[in-house]
Formats: C-alpha cells, sequence, structure tokens
C-alpha cells in the first residue's frame, strides 16, 4: 500500500511510503520511483532542489511507518493504541514455549496481525482475524514442534 506524503518542500513532486511487507521493511518513494537509503536516511531534492535528508521511522509492529523530513514528523496514519499493540503482540507469547521455533512462528503471526490491524475492516473484524491468526499460529508451532520431536526420536 503507498501513502502520499503532503509536504510544503514537495509540492510539483510525489513524495509516498510504500508500507512494509511481511519480508521488507518500508521504502520511500519520489514520483513513483524508490530511493536510495544512504545510511540511515535518504537524501531527496526538494521542490528549490535542496536536498532535503529523510527518515523514515519503522516499528515492526506496526507496518505503517512515520516520517521525518528536517526537524519535523509526520505520521502518515492515526497511531495504534496500546491495547491494539497488545492485540497485535499476543502470538510473540510462543517465544516462551519454544524459543526460536515459537519466536519464528510468533514474530510471523505478530507481522500478520499488524497488517490486519491497517487494515480497512471494522474494529470486531480486526481483533478476530488476529485472534484467528494467533490461534493459527500456535497450531502451527505445535504441528512443527511434534514433527521435530517424531523425527528426533525418543530420548534414550
Amino acid at each position: 500500500m503507498q501513502i502520499e506524503i503532503k509536504h510544503p518542500a514537495f509540492k510539483s513532486h510525489r513524495l509516498s511510503v510504500e508500507t512494509a511487507s511481511i519480508l521488507a521493511g518500508p521504502k520511500l518513494l519520489l514520483n513513483g520511483v524508490v530511493v536510495k537509503r544512504k545510511g540511515r536516511s535518504y537524501l531527496v531534492g526538494s521542490d528549490t532542489g535542496q536536498e532535503l535528508a529523510i527518515k523514515v521511522i519503522y516499528n515492526f509492529l506496526d507496518p505503517v511507518p512515520k516520517v521525518k523530513i528536517g526537524e519535523e514528523t509526520i505520521e502518515l496514519a492515526k497511531p495504534l493504541q496500546w491495547f491494539e499493540y497488545a492485540w497485535i503482540g499476543v502470538p510473540m507469547l510462543l517465544v516462551f514455549a519454544g524459543g526460536a521455533l515459537g519466536g519464528f512462528v510468533g514474530a510471523g503471526s505478530t507481522v500478520v496481525n499488524g497488517r490486519i490491524f491497517r487494515s480497512d475492516r471494522s474494529a470486531l473484524s480486526k481483533y478476530a482475524l488476529a485472534a484467528v491468526t494467533t490461534v493459527a499460529g500456535a497450531a502451527i508451532f505445535f504441528v512443527v514442534a511434534i514433527a521435530i520431536q517424531i523425527a528426533i526420536g525418543p530420548k534414550k
């Protein structure tokens, strides 16, 4: 999903952000072309020709980043509430059940939950879909853990 950035320095250019995907972080685009990052920020030519440093501030749980142009921080979407973050992060509890495997499956479910909460669905459907994703993640974890246990064999 692309979100346009409204800023006075970019009236004749279309500055936008492509939200994070499951496997990649967000990308900054200028007139539809991905801008290459230089260090921790992007150097982008404004309408006046001056290069501005732009930072894309990304949070693992939320696919919609914040953008910092100079000293001004621009929120591209309403921030998620603490209870939404809590609901999104419930699958990460799998790390306590199964270490690396639990962390891997929990992280995958958590990323999917973040995408669900940024969708255009109703609040009830967001919570319901996130619950289904969490339960599915737990089921996948237990199936894979049992399969690994069977493949390794019984303790001697």
